[in-house]
């Protein structure tokens, strides 16, 4: 009897350690899924000429003052393209850079809700909820209101999907950008200079806030949902080692990093203003 009850009581033992194997292969497999290369000039130009295409006749004109002045009109995508690119690996980011008039990474587009593609400057809609208290209130309130969640796990599979800042402080979920997005919108608002960084993260693609005040540059971590309260104060950007700046964008401009991807300085030479972004057309 002892025998055979041996072998019955492992059974299910077994079986749930392989479950637990295979749940962490699905988490590392998708988590290599949701770290786009912010880094990559023009990563899927082979598959974006109409895209690019568009962007020059209807979104673009010509350089002023060494700047391209891009116009907020939505991409022409067609969803059968999207869906197309969707199936390969290296087009599960959904975010493209651009080069127009001879100048490298002049801006950037991503995916909306709305499942097409969007100039990066556009996501900021000029939204604040509420008049806030102080520089500190808006991600407070973000630590209390969104929780984090990867786009993949949100959009049925798509792997980054960006909300507009009023659609991130609305929505209940959101990954890193949206976070952003949200926070700096709600500074810019109030009358900071704040700026949404796209770069790498400890070797992951990430994208946080910089916040230009009263001659420092603070570095705000917009994902941060501990710790925020009582005398919590914003770290300034020349301690924040582990965050690698590649791009930065407000609501009218673009910049790329033209010097290493360690600098912790955001205000030096070598971030380059590429486009100057107008509004056009309504999403």
């Amino acid at each position: 009897m002892a025998g055979r009850g041996g072998p019955g009581f492992l059974r299910p033992l077994l079986v749930v350690v392989a479950l637990l194997v295979a749940l962490n292969a699905f988490v590392n497999s998708a988590a290599d899924v949701v770290t786009p290369n912010y880094g990559e000039d023009q990563p899927h130009a082979e598959a974006l000429q109409l895209a690019l295409g568009d962007l020059r006749r209807n979104g673009a004109r010509d350089a002023v003052d060494g700047l391209v002045d891009v116009v907020g009109t939505r991409l022409s995508i067609p969803t059968s393209d999207i869906l197309d690119l969707a199936g390969d690996s290296r087009f599960q980011s959904a975010f493209f850079t651009y080069d127009l008039g001879g100048r490298a990474r002049v801006t950037a587009s991503a995916m909306g809700t709305d499942w097409r593609h969007h100039i990066v400057n556009g996501y900021l809609v000029g939204y604040r909820p509420f008049e806030a208290a102080n520089v500190l209130e808006p991600l407070q309130v973000l630590a209390m209101r969104k929780r984090y969640q990867y786009d993949h796990l949100q959009y049925a599979g798509r792997g980054e999907i960006w909300q507009t800042s009023e659609q991130a402080f609305e929505s209940p979920r959101g990954d890193c950008e949206d976070h952003a997005i949200a926070l700096a919108d709600w500074l810019i608002e109030q009358g900071e200079d704040a700026r949404v960084v796209l770069g790498q993260y400890r070797g992951g693609g990430h994208a946080w806030v910089v916040l230009f005040r009263d001659g420092q540059t603070y570095l705000l971590e917009a994902t941060r949902k501990q710790g925020v309260t009582g005398r919590f104060t914003y770290p300034l950007a020349r301690f924040e080692t582990d965050y690698h700046p590649e791009m930065m964008f407000n609501r009218d401009t673009f910049w790329a990093n033209s010097g290493s991807r360690l600098t912790t300085d955001y205000n030096s030479s070598r971030w380059i203003r590429k486009s100057r972004y107008r509004p056009g057309r309504a999403y």
